[in-house]
């Protein structure tokens, strides 16, 4: 029985697989003008994963247009770029000349853990397709290891991912004297967002430390020393510093807490209230935390990182990662998907689904349904649906 379902699933697949590139080709045909070329493209490395999962790096375009006609002829599941600017974009890593890299970090929703988070992620088993609601390492089924994880957002995970966003922009302006100019938003296409900061400042800055930038933003390492609050064995003293509560950090946690650089007595009587030093200190980690960005630090001290390409697809989703103009405003379950509804698709579903995308809601059971083509593509690019019937 298992060595059916396995064959089932491999002609599943490639059913899936012929129906996604397809829709790709068309929709690169019809959509090229989307891709926007990189500042600087011609020092940038490229690179592109196939359907059959394939990564083609080294690749150098000299313009936009010679990019556009590789894609529109060779269908790309994915299309990257460099954050490094190099002196010989084709040659290998240790030979190509590195000249600085834009600073780019990673808000996504699998580092903000959100309770409602459970509520709508799935584990797929790569092996025969079973979708299961509750995480596993093995496949009941199949006993597959290779377990896929996939979420569908819903509006709370997108509004915590816009406000870790803005957090995250914050930090970048008041703390590090960053324009907001120089500052640029895009959605991932899947389920987060990728902020670049186009500064010379900051361009030449080693993975060491892109590392202190990132520790500075999620608070690692901070003491209580930084308040003025230093432990003696016993008990503790307070002394607050010459340069006060008013920036960075101390400012922070300085307004959460409500305590005046004026006077000691505030914070003395809040040490003793929550407890001592030691409880004091609990609290204060906890603030920490949630004050903190929740970022990737391998995406931002990687400086031969590279990354999807504005304007192109997500294989992960169907979805187009796309700059966000206006934050607030934002929808990435609308505005990046750029899927004309012209034409009804039936799937299969392996798993009931309460969903909202393109404005509007979807409850799907286990079964087959008839939905639009961005849903379609949406869902069988989540691997949550298979195409049964298109044309």
């Amino acid at each position: 029985m298992v060595d059916v379902n396995l064959r089932m699933n491999k002609e599943i697949n490639i059913k899936n697989y012929e129906f996604l590139f397809k829709v790709y080709k068309e929709y690169y045909f019809k959509n090229i003008e989307i891709l926007q070329p990189p500042k600087e493209m011609q020092s940038r490395e490229f690179g592109i994963m196939t359907f059959d999962s394939k990564v083609i790096r080294h690749l150098s375009f000299s313009n936009i247009g010679k990019l556009k006609a590789y894609v529109v002829q060779n269908v790309p599941s994915d299309i990257y770029c460099s954050n490094a600017y190099y002196q010989f974009p084709t040659f290998p890593i240790n030979e190509k000349g590195w000249k600085g890299a834009d600073m780019i970090f990673d808000i996504d929703l699998k580092d903000l853990l959100l309770p409602c988070q459970k509520e709508h992620t799935f584990y797929i088993c790569s092996t025969c397709g079973i979708i299961y609601k509750d995480f596993i390492k093995l496949c009941n089924q199949c006993k597959g290891i290779k377990i896929i994880q996939n979420t569908i957002p819903c509006s709370k995970c997108i509004r915590f991912l816009k406000k870790e966003t803005s957090n995250l922009i914050g930090f970048l302006i008041k703390d590090f004297g960053i324009k907001e100019q120089n500052i640029e938003v895009s959605f991932s296409g899947n389920t987060g967002f990728h902020i670049i900061v186009f500064d010379e400042d900051f361009l030449l800055l080693d993975s060491r430390c892109r590392s202190d930038i990132v520790g500075y933003l999620m608070g690692k390492n901070l003491s209580l020393e930084s308040l003025g609050i230093r432990n003696n064995k016993q008990s503790y003293k307070i002394k607050i510093p010459l340069s006060g509560y008013s920036y960075g950090w101390r400012k922070r946690i300085a307004q959460k807490i409500k305590i005046s650089e004026i006077s000691n007595d505030k914070l003395n009587k809040l040490i003793k209230k929550i407890g001592g030093y030691e409880a004091f200190k609990k609290e204060i980690d906890k603030l920490i935390f949630e004050i903190g960005i929740k970022i990737d630090p391998q995406v931002t001290t990687d400086i031969h990182r590279i990354f999807r390409m504005v304007g192109s697809l997500n294989s992960k989703s169907g979805l187009s990662k796309i700059k966000c103009q206006n934050l607030d405003k934002f929808d990435p379950l609308n505005d990046s998907c750029f899927f004309l509804d012209n034409r009804d698709i039936d799937i299969s579903i392996n798993t009931s689904l309460n969903f909202n995308f393109k404005g509007k809601t979807y409850l799907l059971d286990k079964s087959t349904a008839t939905v639009p083509l961005s849903v379609a593509v949406y869902l069988i690019s989540k691997k949550i649906a298979n195409v049964v019937k298109y044309s």
